[in-house]
């Protein structure tokens, strides 16, 4: 790989020192700026958006065009919290390429993290390198069949006068997580619902891992009787609990917004409840 970085550095020199010749169309001289050692970023944007869940580190490879020496560059960072950039990134004497090693273990799975890692000084670059690199970056969760679970309803009875129902649907686990997701939650087998009343696809991701503080993020529904899509999500920091594999909220601890008429307490009477005991 080492090789393969001297040779595309110095294919870029040549190339960029064959048009400075050009001497049928003479204009301003050429002046040289920054560092002979062509340091550069191999790419001038990362994006990846399926980075798995468990994974705690991301390597970003700096090249550069000569490597009489050791080396060490110095960065400047604008990514968010949750990633740990290091300072700088050093060549060993003899190396034309280097690991920057991005330290994700914070990153929240789910949230898009957006900045950029420049090289901080044009003392260690030259005119022709990528001196900045865009990141665009987010986790993933790998998803696997779990099985029916159970829900019993306390959302919808904050606005509408229904009973407490309890239907199955299906769920997926996180691979290595206690995170689920139940597939069309209030869909067609939600007892009250009739064809049109629903839009399969909806998802209600819940994040289980620590027993007793249960959380989601805001989450639309899939349904919608003529209000805009049911959407639910926690309020003032509230967390459910799971005991024995059966999540619950407490009461009066979720918005149960209708878009186009209002927002409700939801779960009034504390008694939503996702039964995960297949």
């Amino acid at each position: 790989m080492k090789t393969i970085f001297k040779s595309i550095f110095v294919f870029g020199a040549a190339a960029l020192f064959a048009v400075s010749c050009n001497v049928e169309n003479i204009g301003t001289k050429y002046e040289h700026v920054g560092s002979d050692s062509g340091v550069s970023f191999t790419q001038g944007t990362i994006a990846n958006t399926e980075i798995g869940a468990a994974e705690t580190s991301l390597v970003i490879t700096v090249g550069r065009a000569v490597a009489n020496a050791a080396q060490t560059v110095n960065l400047e960072s604008t990514l968010p919290e949750g990633i740990g950039v290091p300072s700088s990134v050093s060549f060993a004497a003899g190396e034309y390429a280097a690991d920057l090693v991005l330290d994700i273990s914070k990153m929240s799975v789910g949230k898009s993290y957006k900045g950029a890692i420049s090289l901080a000084s044009e003392d260690d670059y030259n005119d022709y390198a990528i001196n900045t690199v865009n990141v665009t970056l987010q986790k993933a969760y790998t998803w696997a069949s779990y099985g029916k679970v159970k829900i019993t309803d306390d959302l919808v009875t904050a606005a509408f006068g229904v009973d407490n129902v309890t239907w199955s649907v299906d769920a997926e686990k996180a691979e290595g997580f206690e995170v689920y997701r139940l597939l069309d939650p209030y869909g067609p087998n939600y007892p009250y619902n009739e064809p049109g009343d629903y839009t399969l696809g909806a998802k209600w991701v819940i994040d289980a891992n620590n027993a007793s503080a249960v959380t989601f993020d805001r989450t639309y529904l899939g349904f919608n009787w003529g209000y805009g899509e049911f959407n639910i999500w926690l309020l003032g920091g509230a967390t459910g609990t799971m005991t024995n594999k059966v999540i619950t909220f407490p009461a009066e601890s979720i918005a149960f917004d209708l878009p186009d008429y209002g927002t409700f307490y939801g779960n009034p009477d504390g008694l939503l409840a996702i039964d995960l005991n297949l």
